[in-house]
């Protein structure tokens, strides 16, 4: 009796048998039982969860306690709006890209018209 099941007809279970296999034998979790398994991957799971949910939580309060220590330091206060110039940037860039897809679109440049 072979080890792991025969393989199954290419397509889209192929792609996924073989995706369990690498990691099976990768990780060595094809010497646990079933129910080892699943204890694995539900803990894993659990904990990944608790880190993206603390990221989403956390994060965006962190990022702008920084950027106001940042102006304290850079600019000697931290009421200074420090994303407007990244904000205006980000605009710019936005409008050349759509004014440049806009022109080839067209087909004419500013210089032709």
């Amino acid at each position: 009796m072979p080890h792991y099941p025969p393989r199954p007809p290419p397509g889209m279970r192929r792609m996924i048998w073989n995706q369990r296999i690498w990691l099976e034998s990768t990780f060595a979790t094809s010497m646990m039982q079933p129910w080892e398994k699943a204890l694995i991957v539900t803990v894993l799971t659990f904990v990944t969860l608790l880190i993206w949910f603390s990221i989403y939580t956390y994060l965006p309060s962190h990022i702008e306690y920084l950027a106001k220590r940042w102006s304290y330091y850079v600019y000697g206060d931290e009421t200074v709006e420090v994303s407007a110039p990244i904000k205006a940037w980000i605009r710019v860039q936005v409008g050349r890209l759509v004014g440049g897809i806009k022109d080839n679109v067209v087909g004419k440049t500013k210089l032709e018209l």
